[in-house]
C-alpha cells in the first residue's frame, strides 16, 4: 500500500498535509502560536525558518567587503533550513574539488559572503520585498522519494487565490568563470578548477526556495491590489471624437465610432491591463475631454483587447492607425521652405503645446504597436515594424533626453515624470521586439541619460499633498548611466554606489542588461569569432552586473515577485526578465527562435537545429532553475494554472517560460543519453532524478524505465508539459504560437525514436 500523500488534516480549514510537523506548523497559523523565541531578544515566530531568518538579519556580525575570507566558520546563528527543496539544491550545487567545496560551503551554509546576504549593520532591508531569505544548504543528501515529497510540500501555495507568484529567482552559486568546465573536453585538456578569479565568488543571495508570500508577523503580506478606478466617455465626449473625425475624412471614408458605453468600457480596460505593465500615463490628473482624437482611440484600440473584443479593437485599429500616421504627416513631417506648401497653423503654436502634442502622439504610436507586434495578420505584424521607425523618429525629435523644466509644483513634475516614463518604456519596449524578434534595438542603451523612474506610490499619489509627502522621504533617483555603471563595478565604497531602485527602474536596467547580453551575442557571430559563446571576461562582467541587480531589487521597498502586489506586476516581471539573462548566459536563443516567422513547425526545427547546449556546470544549474519553474504548475495542476492564472501575465513572462522550456529540455538530452561521456556528475544525476520524479507526478502511469528509453523520450513531455500553459485563451496570437511550437518541438523529438 502507497502512503496517502495527504493523510494528516487540518480541523480548522479543511487543508491536508504529509507530515504530521506540517500540520502543526499550519495549525499555528490558526491560533496564532509563536514557540520559536529568540534567545537575543523578546521576538517569537511560528516557524524556526523565521526565528533562523530573524537571527542572521538581526543578530549576525555584519558582513565584510569583497575579498573576505569564505571559509571562516559561520555564526552559530546562521542555521540550516533542511527542506526536500534545500536537500536537492545542494545535492546539485555541491561541488567534489576540494578548494571549490570550501568555497562554495562557506557561503552556501550561512557564512560570509563577498556581499551582504540581505542587510548591513547600517541599513536594515525591508522584509516586504518578498523573497525567502537565502538560508543555506546543508550537506549532500541521498535523494528519494521522501525528498521529492519534502520538496513538494515546501512549496507554498499562492496566499492570493489567482496569484500565479510560483517561479523562483535563479540561483547561480558560485563557479570559476575564466575556467568552466564543459565535459565533453577532454581530460588532460580541461583548464584547471583551482585558480581564482576575481569574481569566483559573486553568489547572487536568492535561494533556491519558491519565495513565500507571508511574512514573520501574518499569513498576508499586503492586502490585494485594488481595482483602478474606471473610466467614463461623456455624451460631449463622444460628439468631440465624432466631429474630430469629420476632420479626417481623407484618410478614413467611413469612420467607425463605438458607442460611448463600448468606448468607456475599452478605455477602462486599458487601466486594469496593459497600463499595470507599462505605467506611461498619470491616471490621478488624466482628463479624457483634454486628450487629442488619435490618443483616445489608440488607447480604446489596446484596452479592447483586455476586453477580449478582439472585432472591436480591430476595427478600432484602423480608425487609430489611419489618424495616428495622419496627425504625424500634417503635424510633425518637415516642410521645405519656399515649396509653395502652407504649414499647419498649429506649428506656431507654444512650445510646451507642442512638446504636449509630440508626447501624445508618442503614446498613440506606442499603444498601437503594442496591439500590432503580437499578431500575424490581424493586425498585421508588419505595421508594427515600420510604425516603430515613426516612434523612433519621434523620440529623437522630442529630444531623447530633454525634459521639461520644473518650478517645483506637482504639476511640473507629472508632466517632466510622465514625458520620462514614456521615453524609458519606450526604449523598454524597442529591446522586447528585439528579444522576441531578434531584431536590431533602436535606441542604444549608451544613448540613454536620463534618470531613473520615480517609485510608484509617488507616480500613484491623487492629490499634490500625497505627492510631497512621499517625495519628501525619496533620496532621489539616479541616472540610468550612472546606475549601469554601479551595476558593472566592484565598487565597496559608499559615495557613488546605487543603493536601490524603483520598480520600473529596476525593470529599465534588466533590459539595458539584457540588451548587452544580445549585442555581444550577435558579436560573436561575425568571422573570426569561435563558437557563439560567450567569453569568461564577458560572463564574469555581466554575472557580476546581474548579482548587483539582485541586492538593489531586494532593498526597494516595492518589490514582489506576486503580480498582484499592490504596486503592481512591474517587479514580478522585472524577476522573470532576470532569469531570462541568466538563460540566454547559456545559449544564443535569438538566433535560434525564429518566432518572427510565424510558423511553429519552422521554429521547433530551429531550435533544434541551431541551439546546442554543452554540458557545464553552469548549464546544471539553469536547468535546475528551469525545473523549479515547472515544479509549482505541476503541483498545483498545469491546466488549472493555464486557465486561471497564466492569462494575467505579461508576454513577456510567456516568452520567459518559452526559454526554460527549450533549455530544460536540452539538457535532458544530453542527460539521458545511454552512455554519456563522461559520467553524469552527481549533481546531474541528482538533477534529472528530480525531474523524472515531477514527470511521474504529472503523467499517471508512467514508470521511470519507460521515461529513460531514449534520450529524447523525457525532453519530449517535459516540453509537452510547458506547452500546457500556453493553451488558454490569450490576448496576444504570439502566445499561442509558443505553445504550438513547444508541441512541436515535442513531435520532432518523438519521432527521432
Amino acid at each position: 500500500m502507497v502512503k496517502d500523500m495527504r493523510s494528516y488534516q487540518c480541523q480548522r480549514c479543511s487543508r491536508s498535509f504529509a507530515r504530521l510537523e506540517h500540520l502543526q506548523r499550519h495549525d499555528r497559523s490558526h491560533t496564532k502560536e509563536k514557540p520559536y523565541v529568540c534567545d537575543k531578544c523578546p521576538k517569537s515566530f511560528t516557524r524556526k525558518d523565521l526565528l533562523a531568518r530573524h537571527e542572521r538579519l538581526a543578530h549576525s556580525s555584519p558582513t565584510s567587503g569583497v575579498g573576505q575570507d569564505a571559509t571562516t566558520t559561520p555564526p552559530p546563528s546562521s542555521r540550516k533550513v533542511f527542506d526536500g527543496l534545500n536537500m536537492l539544491a545542494s545535492a546539485v550545487t555541491d561541488r567534489s574539488v576540494n578548494s571549490t567545496t570550501e568555497v562554495s560551503h562557506g557561503l552556501l551554509s550561512g557564512g560570509p559572503a563577498p556581499f551582504p546576504l540581505r542587510a548591513t549593520s547600517t541599513e536594515a532591508v525591508p522584509e516586504s520585498s518578498g523573497f525567502e531569505p537565502f538560508g543555506g544548504f546543508g550537506a549532500p543528501a541521498s535523494y528519494d522519494g521522501e525528498d521529492f515529497t519534502s520538496f513538494f510540500d515546501s512549496i507554498p501555495l499562492p496566499s492570493h487565490p489567482y496569484s500565479p507568484s510560483y517561479q523562483p529567482l535563479p540561483l547561480f552559486p558560485p563557479f570559476h568563470f575564466d575556467t568552466p568546465t564543459v565535459y565533453n573536453q577532454p581530460e588532460k585538456e580541461r583548464p584547471s578548477e583551482s585558480a581564482p578569479t576575481p569574481s569566483s565568488s559573486i553568489l547572487p543571495r536568492h535561494g533556491t526556495q519558491i519565495p513565500s508570500l507571508q511574512t514573520e508577523e501574518s499569513p498576508t503580506q499586503y492586502k490585494p491590489r485594488q481595482p483602478k478606478s474606471s473610466l467614463s466617455v461623456s455624451p460631449e465626449c463622444r460628439e468631440r471624437i465624432g466631429a474630430l473625425l469629420s476632420d479626417y475624412l481623407n484618410v478614413i471614408p467611413n469612420p467607425y465610432i463605438p458607442s460611448r458605453y463600448a468606448l468607456s468600457r475599452c478605455l477602462t480596460g486599458y487601466l486594469t491591463g496593459y497600463h499595470e505593465h507599462y505605467p506611461i500615463l498619470h491616471i490621478p490628473t488624466l482628463n479624457l475631454d483634454s486628450k487629442p482624437l488619435h490618443f483616445i482611440l489608440s488607447m480604446a484600440t489596446l484596452g479592447a483587447r483586455y476586453c477580449r473584443e478582439p472585432d472591436t479593437s480591430t476595427a478600432l485599429y484602423q480608425v487609430a492607425k489611419a489618424v495616428t500616421l495622419e496627425h504625424i504627416r500634417r503635424e510633425f513631417q518637415w516642410v521645405e521652405p519656399n515649396s509653395g506648401i502652407v504649414s499647419n497653423p498649429r506649428l506656431t503654436s507654444s512650445p510646451a503645446d507642442r512638446d504636449q502634442d509630440l508626447l501624445e502622439t508618442l503614446q498613440a504610436l506606442l499603444m498601437l504597436i503594442s496591439v500590432s507586434s503580437w499578431h500575424e495578420h490581424d493586425p498585421p505584424y508588419d505595421d508594427s515594424l515600420y510604425m516603430r521607425s515613426y516612434m523612433e523618429r519621434l523620440l529623437r525629435q522630442g529630444g531623447l533626453n530633454e525634459l521639461p523644466a520644473q518650478d517645483g509644483s506637482w504639476e511640473s513634475w507629472v508632466r517632466s515624470e510622465e514625458r520620462k516614463r514614456t521615453r524609458l518604456i519606450v526604449f523598454c519596449y524597442f529591446n522586447i521586439q528585439t528579444i522576441v524578434f531578434d531584431l536590431p534595438p533602436m535606441v542604444l542603451t549608451e544613448e540613454v541619460t536620463l534618470e531613473l523612474p520615480c517609485t510608484e506610490i509617488e507616480w500613484h499619489a491623487t492629490t499634490a499633498s500625497q505627492w510631497m509627502d512621499e517625495r519628501s522621504q525619496s533620496r532621489g533617483e539616479p541616472k540610468l548611466q550612472d546606475a549601469l555603471c554601479s551595476l558593472f563595478t566592484h565598487n565597496t565604497d559608499t559615495k557613488g554606489r546605487l543603493e536601490s531602485f524603483s520598480s520600473l527602474g529596476g525593470y529599465v536596467l534588466i533590459h539595458a542588461i539584457i540588451q548587452s547580453i544580445w549585442m555581444i551575442q550577435k558579436a560573436h557571430r561575425l568571422p573570426g569569432f569561435k563558437g557563439n559563446s560567450l567569453s569568461a571576461s564577458e560572463v564574469t562582467s555581466l554575472e557580476l552586473a546581474l548579482e548587483h541587480w539582485c541586492q538593489r531589487w531586494e532593498r526597494n521597498r516595492e518589490a514582489s515577485i506576486d503580480p498582484f502586489n499592490p504596486h503592481g506586476p512591474i517587479s514580478f516581471t522585472s524577476a522573470a526578465l532576470l532569469r531570462l539573462a541568466y538563460i540566454r548566459l547559456n545559449g544564443d536563443f535569438g538566433s535560434a527562435r525564429r518566432l518572427q516567422t510565424w510558423n511553429p513547425e519552422e521554429i521547433a526545427r530551429s531550435l533544434i537545429e541551431n541551439l546546442s547546449v554543452e554540458r557545464s556546470d553552469r548549464l546544471t544549474r539553469a536547468a535546475l532553475h528551469c525545473a523549479h519553474a515547472l515544479s509549482t504548475p505541476i503541483k498545483l495542476g498545469i491546466n488549472y494554472v493555464a486557465h486561471t492564472q497564466v492569462v494575467s501575465w505579461s508576454l513577456q513572462y510567456a516568452l520567459c517560460s518559452l526559454e526554460c522550456a527549450v533549455l530544460l529540455a536540452k539538457w535532458l538530452e544530453e542527460a539521458t543519453v545511454a552512455s554519456p561521456d563522461p559520467n553524469l556528475t552527481e549533481q546531474e544525476s541528482k538533477l534529472l532524478e528530480f525531474v523524472i520524479e515531477m514527470v511521474m507526478e504529472a503523467r499517471h502511469g508512467v514508470s521511470r524505465e519507460w521515461l529513460l528509453a531514449n534520450n529524447t523520450r523525457l525532453s519530449a513531455i517535459v516540453t509537452r508539459l510547458w506547452a500546457r500553459l500556453f493553451i488558454a485563451d490569450y490576448i496576444w496570437e504570439l502566445v499561442e504560437l509558443m505553445g504550438r511550437a513547444l508541441n512541436s518541438y515535442a513531435d520532432i523529438l518523438e519521432r527521432m525514436h
